[in-house]
């Protein structure tokens, strides 16, 4: 089912939550809002689900206008057949599973037999078909957000939307649920709304990321291109990327580190009147070895900081008086291991070198993004 979002706004007194927001959800398309807590993520949700009424704007599901604030339309959320999912698991202790999971339906009056079928169909689909008879109040954190899901699922809406509904779980478990969640919205050819501040869950769940500043889009585009390809170096920073570094111009290419003898090369192109300067890298990026030569993208360095993480180890590493320390990530299976204090030689490509401005460029930012 498509969701058309047409110039939303949401605003509470002088507080703009959502401004001017465009965008178009395809027919069984996963869309994750992504932004930092505050970015309006939550409000466009819960503005779709009909749990919050716009200021003005209007928005469509499939053939339905649920909204239309010039229109006076306003459809209520339990007409618009949408699922919910929260952070929060709302999990009833004193029921069973199969007595949680069936209550909504038990609210319409469905029948019995219809019930039962539905019931232990969506328990089926979360992997929980043989807690039907358990206490909710014996279950761990994870299944008690399976029952939540089947919850939504047994309604068998047109819309699924989640709200962080992994945050309150142990990383290898949300791990786990993650791919779980896709599997199912893929199964079942669901238009799926998902809200998370963690770009790993987004880059896991989306078909497009939609990333959210100050009420805005502020770009959006599909996993491997957001990470790839970040607008700006907020951006990139938001998603994961450590070295960020402002820098200024020179010839060819070349770039200085602010405030240092730093020389940078970047083999893409500058941004057409970007304002501020930024040098964006990855960690996983940087090479380091006990020989080297200085030149663009080479220079000397002393490892402050070793710690091993497993499959690999992460460096911080002092280059220049000032500039904070490189952030390095090299694999446990690089030739050489390096201890605090030891002298080194840090280098990359200028393939890796992003040259981005400080904030996504104004046309992003106000026009909003549809597909």
């Amino acid at each position: 089912m498509k969701i058309t979002i047409e110039n939303l706004q949401l605003r509470y007194g002088k507080f703009t939550a959502i401004d001017n927001m465009n965008l178009e959800i395809g027919d069984h398309e996963s869309v994750v809002l992504l932004g930092k807590s505050g970015c309006g993520k939550t409000s466009t949700m819960r503005c779709i689900a009909g749990l919050e009424e716009p200021t003005a704007g209007r928005i469509t599901i499939g053939d339905t206008v649920v909204f239309d604030a010039e229109a006076g339309i306003n459809i209520p959320p339990h007409r618009r057949n949408v699922g919910m999912v929260f952070q929060s698991y709302a999990v009833w202790p004193h029921m069973t599973v199969f007595e949680n999971v069936a209550y909504s339906l038990k609210v319409q009056g469905l029948g019995k037999a219809e019930t039962a079928n539905r019931v232990h169909e969506a328990l089926e689909l979360v992997g929980l078909e043989d807690f039907a008879s358990r206490g909710a109040s014996l279950l761990s954190g994870g299944q008690m957000q399976r029952v939540a899901l089947a919850r939504s699922l047994v309604m068998r809406p047109d819309v699924l939307l989640l709200d962080e509904p992994l945050s309150n779980l142990d990383a290898r478990l949300r791990d786990r649920l993650r791919i779980e969640l896709r599997e199912i919205q893929l199964q079942l050819g669901l238009t799926t709304v998902y809200v998370t501040h963690d770009q790993q869950e987004a880059f896991a769940l989306a078909d497009r990321i939609a990333l959210m500043q100050n009420g805005v889009i502020v770009q959006m585009n599909s996993p491997s291109a957001m990470y790839l390809e970040p607008a700006s170096a907020q951006i990139a920073h938001f998603l994961g990327v450590s070295n960020v570094h402002p820098v200024t111009a020179g010839a060819s290419g070349t770039y200085t580190v602010t405030d240092t003898d730093l020389t940078l090369a970047s083999a893409g192109l500058e941004p057409v009147g970007a304002g501020e300067l930024h040098a964006c890298f990855r960690s996983e990026d940087i090479r380091l070895s006990s020989t080297g030569a200085p030149g663009a993208n080479s220079w000397r360095g002393t490892v402050r900081v070793s710690s091993f993480q497993g499959s690999t180890i992460r460096y911080a590493v002092e280059v220049a008086s000032g500039m904070p320390d490189l952030d390095i990530l090299a694999p446990l299976s690089a030739a050489e291991r390096f201890q605090p204090g030891d002298s080194v030689w840090v280098t990359m490509d200028a393939g890796a070198v992003q040259i981005l401005p400080q904030d996504a460029p104004l046309i992003q930012e106000r026009a909003g993004v549809a597909a």
